[in-house]
């Protein structure tokens, strides 16, 4: 059918006859020569259709859409040196054409632009009724590429590492989870149904009691589940289970792991070992336990230095065993108005669409002066405002914003506004991979409803040693991998 790939041409490939299988990526007509670009996976080439060369070929080049499908026959030219397209690998050389089958045509119009010259915004819903279409875009073959290069990587490094690839059944029975299951009924077996994984963890323990010691898989995976930005009902992913290993020995094979598919997929170095954090930080510092920290930013807990204060929204939250926790915004004073943080601006509904009252704010003037409601300005003494700046590292032109309440509210709202103004600031750097381990998660926590003690994770988490007898209070061999606040293993 075809002897080259449209994207492997090259100057060495000079006077060969080749045949080439492909799509019209554009057709342009240039006094009297066509060019085609000529697109298969591996990239695109320039085809020339001249009419003294072949008048039938040049007829049904003129006839030509792009998206159609074709067989090309031609010999390799090479570009005059003034004519070397360097945007694309094959651009020192040009296929003269003299054979063409056109293999599939095209009727109407497209439903969107494929070619990436004419590529724009399209919406996902036509995206996905078109998907034929959408996965020939540059951009959806590429993300399948680069997926493909990632888990070969990781194969090669798990096999060097002495682990088995091992499948596990899809249709299994329920397991308490993070989510909902996905439920399929037995023919068989009338009445009963099966549940999809949210994930192996059964399987793998057995594997692991069973005396395999290292398993991994490439894990389909289901949840019934809210769509969101980092979440859809099925995904695959990369799991693994060690027996006879330290929590220590564990974090650095991991490390290894993903730097091993960073160099292979993007040709970046990370430098490891990574950051480690335990939870209880990465809570007091960004109130979250997935924290970004690509930017500064960061929480701080002015509790104590509020306390007494006569202003009743600070004083009250720490008096019913709230905090009050500051977010210091350099140079705030110049980019961020009254309006956009005070009720009806975009700032003040982030911190209420997680579920706070508000924001209280403080603007830090030239000389250390403060520039707030009277109700505080009132309430601060000299020496407390000075220890609030102090701690907070508030210069002059610095915007302090203010959560009052209950912990678990102050962090989650401190933490939205934290990201949105990040982007918002335009704060994050490009092109930046910050990796960072929480560790030393809550074993437990307290369910209001049933009035018990359950496991805040899965019941697999082992407590530290030293924290069995204060089981409330136990810290859990639990580990999460962080990148740029997202939770990535």
């Amino acid at each position: 059918m075809r002897t080259h790939y449209c994207g492997e041409l090259r100057s060495t490939h000079g006077h060969q006859e080749v045949v080439l299988c492909g799509w019209v990526d554009r057709c342009r007509d240039h006094g009297g020569v066509i060019f085609i670009d000529l697109r298969d996976r591996t990239g695109t080439v320039q085809v020339t259709v001249d009419p003294e060369g072949n008048t039938e070929v040049f007829r049904q080049a003129e006839q030509l859409r792009n998206e159609t499908v074709l067989r090309i026959g031609g010999r390799v030219r090479l570009r005059p040196e003034e004519s070397v397209n360097l945007k694309l690998a094959t651009g020192a050389v040009e296929v003269v054409a003299t054979g063409l089958t056109v293999l599939n045509g095209i009727k109407g119009a497209l439903p969107f632009a494929v070619s990436v010259h004419d590529e724009e915004p399209v919406r996902e819903e036509l995206r996905l009724r078109h998907r034929y279409l959408d996965l020939r875009r540059q951009r959806m073959q590429r993300n399948l590429a680069l997926r493909h290069q990632v888990m070969q990587a990781a194969r090669r490094f798990l096999d060097e590492q002495g682990f088995l690839e091992v499948e596990t059944p899809m249709l299994t029975r329920s397991t308490p989870e993070g989510a909902r299951d996905y439920l399929v009924p037995s023919r068989v077996c009338g009445g009963e149904w099966f549940a999809l994984p949210q994930s192996p963890q059964l399987f793998k323990q057995l594997l692991m009691v069973g005396g395999l010691e290292r398993y991994y898989q490439l894990a389909r995976c289901f949840r019934d589940e809210d769509l969101r930005a980092d979440r859809q009902p099925e995904f695959t992913q990369l799991d693994l289970e060690m027996s006879f290993l330290s929590q220590e020995q564990i974090l650095t094979l991991n490390e290894h792991l993903v730097a091993r598919l960073w160099k292979a997929a993007l040709g970046v170095e990370l430098p490891i070992p990574f950051p480690r954090m335990s939870w209880s930080e990465a809570m007091a510092r960004y109130g979250t336990d997935c924290p970004d920290t690509r930017y500064g930013l960061e929480l701080t807990d002015v509790s104590d230095l509020v306390a007494n204060l006569s202003f009743k929204v600070f004083s009250q939250a720490v008096a019913k065993g709230g905090v009050v926790k500051c977010l210091a915004i350099p140079q705030g004073n110049d980019r961020l108005s009254n309006v956009r943080i005070k009720p009806g601006g975009d700032v003040f509904a982030e911190a209420t669409a997680a579920g706070a009252g508000g924001l209280a704010y403080i603007r830090v003037r030239e000389q250390g002066v403060l520039d707030t409601i009277g109700a505080i300005k009132d309430s601060l003494g000299p020496e407390q405002a000075k220890a609030m700046l102090e701690r907070c590292g508030a210069e002059p032109g610095t915007l302090l914003l203010f959560g009052a309440g209950e912990e678990a509210t102050v962090n989650k709202a401190l933490d939205r506004v934290r990201q949105y103004l990040a982007r918002d600031l335009q704060l994050i750097p490009a092109n930046t991979w910050n990796f960072v381990w929480v560790v030393d998660f809550p074993l437990l926590g307290w369910n209001k409803e049933a009035q018990r003690l359950e496991a805040l994770h899965h019941p697999f988490c082992a407590p530290h040693p030293e924290d069995v007898h204060n089981l409330p209070q136990a810290r859990a061999q639990a580990y999460d991998l962080v990148l740029n606040g997202l939770e990535v293993a």
